[in-house]
């Protein structure tokens, strides 16, 4: 590439940083908190989910007991966090399944 057309692209390169500057920065931080949401989400989750198991194995005495009661808050957490996800499949499976056709005699 020569020096020339290399000029160019720099030139349009920054006008269109210019008027796109804006954008490109919501990007990023949509980017960047939708990683921090879901990091401290995720860390707030587990630190509940080892709370239960904590707590079950002290009151019980049982590694057992508080490795299914530490499932169960898994479990239930992991729906709390991803219902959206789960009721946009719901409706998606509702509305493109194919219905089950009954043959009356």
């Amino acid at each position: 590439m020569s020096n020339r057309s290399f000029g160019w692209l720099l030139v349009l390169s920054v006008i269109g940083l210019f008027f796109f500057a804006e954008e490109i920065f919501s990007v990023f931080g949509m980017a960047l908190g939708s990683v921090i949401e879901l990091t401290v989400t995720l860390l707030i989750s587990l630190f509940f989910v080892g709370l239960v198991f904590f707590v079950v194995v002290t009151v019980f005495g049982s590694v057992l007991l508080g490795a299914g009661a530490a499932f169960i808050a898994l479990i239930l957490s992991g729906i709390g966090f991803f219902w959206p996800l789960i009721l946009c499949v719901l409706v998606l499976y509702f509305i493109f399944r194919k219905p089950k056709v009954s043959r009356t005699g």
